[in-house]
């Protein structure tokens, strides 16, 4: 098959970690185009891969008549607005989540993709995370019954001292969204998708209900401005799915506990993210490395019938190495990024496809607005959209 020409709007971190390297090793895309309206983040991009065009606007990307897809890697509020050109214009859409800031919105983007013949994708990248891919496999294959309960800790240190704790070119990448009024939220419409999504890709269950508790403690505690710091940077959320499964998710940019399994992560600062899963027949904890590393994360189980007959306890689960990549970003992360085009492609071809749907989108969507509601009345949410 031809490769499907493709161009990729904002130039930041996700896109020059992930998109672009993924996409240029791609043997379903031609990565055609770029659009920022930062040229000094164009020719940057262009210095590192050959891409034979540079925008500053997003008509002329979308005027390119070899481009038939894009990539919206750019902060929430702008994700509307893109997306209803680039489908006018009859073009398929992967976009980073959340795919908008409201769940009205979102319905009317998948709308107007129904009526316009073409594919609206979002970003859940981690489904195709060679761990949780593996996860994944362990909860299907029955290894630990049927999971009830899931607990997921995902959080960092950075807003303590951001000078010292980022990373070196990630300041830009975390400063948006602590400082962007327009967005429609913080670390919880951040990181909360990702985990609603895996459940769901895992279960096959749907939020349903939601209980939320969330702090701005840099505002509060930390005497940072309020105009740099207008969102929740600490944030407890409750989600009761459709067939029982509970998770509690704790994520937050003002602390971090260490992980009781590798204690994996940068060390320093940055994340710290592990979760573990109970079962009727067993319990299965999953420690990750940062998302842009190039190294797996870690998986033990305990099984109830191997610890009563053979005194067994909690057993490593092995996974195959991830694979290097000379020159750019390798490993889990690219194979991350990678499985994630070719779902892409698959999807624009009409072929069944894994990648998280617009309606996949709204669902977590849902599950955001339900949580800042239930902050606000102190009660449980309905999620207004399950699909």
């Amino acid at each position: 098959m031809s490769r499907i020409g493709i161009g990729v709007i904002g130039i930041g971190v996700a896109a020059a970690n992930a998109h672009l390297p993924a996409l240029t090793a791609s043997q379903d895309f031609e990565l055609l185009a770029i659009m920022d309206r930062d040229p000094a983040r164009l020719e940057y991009a262009r210095g590192r891969w050959p891409i034979p065009h540079a925008y500053t606007e997003l008509d002329a990307l979308l005027a390119n008549p070899g481009i038939q897809a894009i990539v919206v890697a750019t902060p929430p509020d702008s994700h509307l607005a893109i997306t209803q050109a680039a489908i006018n214009q009859g073009k398929h859409v992967l976009a980073e989540k959340p795919l908008a800031s409201t769940l009205a919105q979102t319905l009317s983007m998948i709308e107007m993709a129904k009526a316009h013949g073409v594919c609206l994708c979002v970003g859940h990248e981690k489904r195709f995370h060679p761990t949780f891919e593996k996860v994944r496999n362990l909860l299907q294959s029955d290894t630990i019954g049927t999971p009830y309960y899931c607990g997921v800790h995902w959080a960092s240190n950075v807003k303590l001292d951001p000078e010292h704790l980022i990373p070196e070119g990630y300041r830009p990448g975390y400063e948006w969204r602590w400082r962007n009024r327009d967005i429609g939220g913080g670390i919880i419409q951040d990181h909360l998708p990702h985990y609603a999504d895996l459940i769901r890709d895992w279960t096959n269950a749907t939020p349903a209900a939601v209980y939320c508790q969330f702090f701005n403690v840099a505002r509060d505690l930390l005497g940072v401005p309020p105009e740099k710091a207008v969102w929740e940077d600490l944030g407890l959320v409750v989600v009761r799915f459709s067939n029982g499964l509970v998770m509690r998710f704790e994520t937050g940019t003002t602390g971090r506990s260490l992980s009781p399994l590798w204690s994996m992560g940068s060390g320093i600062g940055e994340w710290t993210e592990y979760g573990y899963i109970l079962g009727t027949k067993g319990q299965l904890l999953f420690d990750m490395m940062p998302w842009d590393s190039c190294e797996n994360g870690r998986i033990a189980i305990w099984r109830v019938s191997e610890a009563v007959a053979r005194d067994i306890g909690w057993s490593y689960v092995e996974q195959p190495e991830p694979k290097r990549r000379e020159g750019s970003p390798a490993g889990a992360s690219h194979t991350m990024f990678a499985a994630q085009a070719r779902e892409f492609a698959k999807a624009i071809r009409g072929e069944a496809s894994r990648i998280a749907s617009g309606a996949d989108g709204a669902i977590t969507v849902a599950a955001v607005d339900a949580a800042y509601s239930s902050a606000q009345t102190r009660q449980e949410c309905p999620v207004a959209f399950q699909g």
